[in-house]
């Protein structure tokens, strides 16, 4: 008994001395918070115009796009500005792609899978166990001021974020995705950006005749109740935070059996597994590891059936987790 009143007096005096620092590293997270707040607000309700660049593979890409957004929902307008002039008009969550160089339009009722400019979450909490966020000062792009924000993995399993948010509209101006060693694999930039008051209707029109244009129209493909399935697997391994997002199944334009798609996330980094029936050694099954600018992915065989993790992460994590998939007991 006499022993334990200092011990008490201890544990309160390291308790008050650690108090200020949870504090002082509270504060900074939901600083970087309000910024991702402000960030989607402005991506979903402001009217702009301007030119940007997007980058990977050392391949740059020069795009303007015209966004609007009023009581009748999102209008969006993306424009190549080399190459074929191709065009990607959004309204909503329709997407409708023209291509001027196979005289086609494709249309599907979802979001692109990349976005312009990219999405990013705004509650951080869940997040910062697998992602350190700091604050990273002040610069200027585009002629303008910017809040530049850092999202460091704790890990080796995903990428690194670099913000650069407009510090009057909250607009995201510039970000890089960077790896391991802490290099760019994907970049986009704002080279030029004005913000209106209206968007004209005209604005947000594609700018060739497309009344003679093959149109494919893109819808998910309900498959038969008594259609063949791909067995349930086991992943046997996953990043730390990364849990299930999406089980789906669906019939892939290559394939001719059912395809079992699921989705992880960590809630910013995602990885795609896909799981299909391989009736004979197929050449076009991907074997080992391909990389796309920040998309990396492995495939392998398994059993009867061929897995391929896809997703923009680094090699190391869709290697680690095609390798840790297995069929669950039966399905061998």
């Amino acid at each position: 008994m006499v022993n334990s009143m200092p011990s008490s007096r201890s544990s309160l005096l390291a308790l008050g001395l650690l108090f200020p620092i949870l504090v002082l590293a509270a504060e900074p997270l939901k600083e970087v918070e309000a910024w991702l707040q402000k960030m989607q607000r402005a991506a979903h309700t402001l009217n702009y115009e301007g030119t940007f660049v997007y980058g990977h593979n050392n391949n740059l890409t020069s795009m303007r796009i015209i966004h609007r957004a009023d009581a009748q929902g999102e209008q969006e307008r993306l424009i190549a500005l080399d190459g074929s002039s191709r065009e990607v008009v959004r309204n909503d969550d329709q997407v409708t792609c023209i291509m001027p160089d196979t005289q086609s339009v494709v249309v599907e009722s979802t979001r692109p899978s990349k976005q312009f400019p990219p999405r990013f979450p705004i509650h951080i909490d869940n997040l910062a166990a697998v992602y350190r966020f700091r604050l990273a000062g002040e610069q200027q792009v585009a002629g303008r001021l910017t809040q530049r924000i850092d999202i460091q993995p704790r890990d080796a399993y995903r990428y690194g974020h670099r913000l650069w948010i407009d510090r009057d509209s909250g607009l995201l101006l510039k970000t890089h995705l960077v790896d391991e060693q802490g290099e760019p694999v994907e970049q986009f930039m704002f080279t030029r950006i004005r913000f209106l008051d209206r968007i004209p209707d005209a604005w947000l029109q594609p700018g060739v005749d497309v009344s003679r244009f093959t149109r494919y129209e893109a819808r998910q493909e309900e498959m038969p109740e008594e259609a063949d399935s791909p067995p349930d697997v086991i992943i046997g391994w996953m990043p730390p935070g990364f849990h299930e997002d999406m089980q789906r199944m669906q019939r892939l334009p290559a394939s001719a059996h059912p395809v079992e798609h699921l989705v992880y996330s960590d809630g910013l980094a995602s990885v795609s597994v896909f799981l299909e029936e391989e009736v004979e050694r197929d050449a076009a099954n991907l074997v080992g590891g391909t990389r796309m600018g920040a998309v990396n992915a492995h495939g392998r065989s398994l059993g009867d059936y061929h897995v391929t993790v896809v997703g923009e992460v680094p090699h190391l994590t869709v290697q680690k987790i095609s390798t840790a998939v297995r069929l669950k007991p039966g399905n061998d």
